[in-house]
């Protein structure tokens, strides 16, 4: 996209006339510079930003007109080589003075624990076991942001168009306005799952915008390879952890093993290369023994199963 589509894009942002395409693209491309900018500052150019700032602060009879704008535009002439977008500049009075800085809160549940979280713009998170969640004391400034750093939760987010609610989890970022959708992603699956149940959402990667889906839709990103591809989902499938089952349907020995330790607390293990390889097809009762669901899981390519302490093998 050249530079004066670029501008147009961004000026219809500000003034809330862009689609939710277009906001999804502006807010990708402001998150990807979070991390850069910090990296790219050197120790003179930070040190000119807070005289700039401080400059400012100071009174119109002290501070004179030359000293001030002139390292303002500056700046904003090596903002316009990236994409011609002020945004940056409050990032980088943020990070430099700590003004504004959000305080987040850590939630982990263990194995066979779920948790229902209640956030400050009366969202709602439901966080599945073994995951771990950061959500602010309070949401500031324009973006609604959580992150979502192990594990799975379902959000059912009160719509805000003028606060975009977005979920940082691995390399994605999911965006949306308001809407309920879940995100799968334990860092053993080497995958992350987004599925819609109501709305749109729009999932982005650095900058790129991979999909806006829509009700009964789902992404799944390759963590290692980048690859993802769209399929067709029962929403109510895919959340239904919250209510005491899973369901999985062609289903890796990995990710079968993810969801026994989830319920059980058992490391499922591979006996041979064979069992590694099986495909599996069941729904699980989370309040069933757990050797009940073993005989069933046995049943399926004709297995067996033995326990040592917490690891059970399946051979």
């Amino acid at each position: 996209m050249d530079i004066d589509k670029f501008r147009k894009k961004l000026t219809a942002y500000s003034n809330n006339q862009a689609n939710e395409t277009e906001n999804a693209l502006i807010e990708a491309w402001y998150n990807s510079y979070k991390d850069k900018e910090q990296q790219d500052l050197s120790e003179t150019e930070k040190q000119r930003i807070r005289n700039a700032i401080y400059a400012k602060a100071k009174p119109p009879v002290i501070v004179k007109t030359a000293i001030f704008r002139l390292p303002v535009f500056r700046i904003a002439a090596s903002l316009l080589l990236f994409a011609g977008l002020s945004f940056t500049f409050y990032r980088w009075r943020t990070l430099i003075l700590g003004e504004n800085q959000t305080v987040y809160n850590t939630i982990r549940t263990s194995t066979n624990g779920l948790k229902q979280i209640n956030l400050p713009d009366s969202s709602v998170v439901w966080l599945n076991a073994a995951s771990i969640i950061q959500v602010p004391a309070e949401f500031k400034g324009h973006l609604r942001e959580i992150k979502l750093i192990e594990g799975e939760a379902f959000f059912d987010v009160k719509r805000d168009p003028q606060h975009p609610f977005v979920v940082h989890t691995g390399k994605l970022n999911v965006q949306v306005l308001g809407t309920s959708f879940n995100v799968r992603s334990y860092q053993k699956l080497n995958n992350i799952q987004v599925s819609v149940a109501t709305g749109k959402v729009g999932v982005v990667k650095g900058g790129k915008c991979l999909a806006m889906l829509l009700p009964g839709r789902q992404l799944s990103y390759a963590i290692v390879t980048g690859q993802y591809r769209q399929q067709n989902v029962n929403a109510n499938v895919a959340q239904s952890w919250k209510t005491g089952y899973t369901t999985l349907s062609q289903a890796s020995f990995q990710e079968l093993a993810v969801v026994i330790n989830n319920i059980f607390g058992l490391s499922l293990k591979p006996g041979n290369s064979h069992v590694n390889s099986y495909l599996f097809s069941l729904r699980i009762q989370h309040n069933l023994p757990a050797n009940q669901v073993l005989k069933v899981i046995g049943q399926i390519h004709n297995t067996h199963f033995r326990k040592e302490g917490k690891e059970v093998i399946l051979y």
